[in-house]
């Protein structure tokens, strides 16, 4: 397999970053933090609800982000968030949500200082591009992945897409991973490394650490997308390992997936979380492609196998051409009473709707604690 020596040869570099922070309780200093809308369609074991704060947050009106998808979040060691997005607006909004012609960037980072967003792009104010973007300049662009930080470096998986010029708005494919490293406190980009060279395996869609053990997952893409599991030893970084089906070995095996509880390979989107809670492990993913369900499994371990799927909850804004992808849970992001916080993405298959109502191009926030 072409892909295996370069995954081999450079899975160190994102290891010795993946390092995951304490969970803390964000509480903004004004207490405005008033919740509501509890929804009705999930599982009698998880509550979950609307977070008005951060709904509230990212509900800007202009001089930076205005909107986009692929949500992730990574603590900061001085007590900011990074928040990174794929495909995002910048601009203006009109009051009655509207937006006027805007820049369409493919990825935008956003930082969170209590009630304080700043946005991170590049280019100019007049010629607005995306923060990260390829050293080839050859038409790829990055949609951010996971990512985490040891030190002074912000260490991120950027998946590397190209344009195909059909299938609508799903006129795209992935064609490998890089990893970008970026220098702290101010997130300028140091470099960036390659990965991995392959239209099937997206890297680094999601991490976990415990241990001692740093867990990286991907998808592969198959008839539904599988997830493969990669770990190191944080002392002994050169020794990486590859789940083979049976236990951990040296060589990539590419069809090893993580399985259900009967046998058969889980299914993922490509965005998706793994996490603990007291002695549990959990995994979060949304069911089938496109689809309105977001489902958590339980685990005795970090790669499973995984059993006693769950509903949690049920997208209302899925119809009438809209359509919610990419759940995940941000464990760092937490309420001491109402659990720990959730994003799905929202999109629609018409283009137009994006700049008749911004709303349609925004990410959800939602808390989720099990009772």
């Amino acid at each position: 397999m072409n892909d295996k020596q370069p995954l081999r040869l450079h899975w160190l570099i994102i290891c010795i970053a993946l390092v995951s922070c304490e969970p803390y309780d964000l509480l903004p200093e004004n207490g405005v933090l008033m919740d509501s809308e509890i929804k009705s369609n999930q599982s009698s074991a998880v509550s979950t609800e609307t977070s008005t704060f951060f709904t509230n947050l990212f509900d800007t009106q202009g001089g930076g982000w205005t909107g986009g998808d692929g949500a992730y979040s990574i603590p900061l060691p001085d007590g900011r968030i990074l928040w990174t997005f794929g495909d995002s607006f910048l601009g203006t909004v009109n009051p009655n949500y509207s937006r006027p012609g805007s820049a369409l960037l493919n990825n935008i980072f956003v930082i969170q200082e209590g009630n304080n967003l700043t946005t991170l792009a590049g280019g100019t104010t007049g010629q607005p591009k995306a923060y990260v973007r390829p050293p080839e300049q050859n038409g790829d662009f990055y949609w951010p992945g996971d990512g985490t930080v040891i030190g002074d470096r912000i260490y991120m998986f950027m998946l590397r897409i190209r344009l195909t010029g059909e299938g609508g708005p799903f006129g795209f494919e992935h064609i490998g991973t890089d990893v970008a490293i970026f220098s702290l406190p101010d997130i300028q980009l140091i470099r960036i490394e390659p990965l991995i060279s392959t239209t099937q395996i997206l890297a680094g869609v999601s991490i976990y650490e415990e241990d001692g053990y740093i867990y990286c997952y991907s998808t592969k893409s198959t008839f539904g997308k599988n997830a493969l599991v990669a770990r190191v030893h944080v002392d002994s970084l050169r020794d990486i390992e590859f789940w083979d089906g049976q236990g951990w070995g040296s060589e990539f095996v590419g069809s090893a997936f993580m399985l259900k509880e009967d046998g058969s390979p889980l299914l993922v989107s490509n965005m998706f979380s793994v996490f603990k809670t007291g002695d549990t492990y959990r995994l979060l993913t949304q069911q089938d492609f496109l689809g309105n369900k977001i489902e958590l499994y339980t685990g005795d371990s970090p790669l499973g196998p995984w059993r006693y799927r769950q509903i949690i909850y049920e997208t209302p804004e899925s119809g009438n051409g809209l359509w919610t992808y990419n759940a995940s849970v941000h464990p760092h992001i937490q309420h001491p009473e109402k659990g720990m916080l959730m994003t799905y993405s929202v999109n629609s298959s018409n283009f137009g709707d994006l700049f008749s109502d911004v709303r349609n191009y925004r990410p959800r926030f939602i808390w989720v604690r099990e009772n």
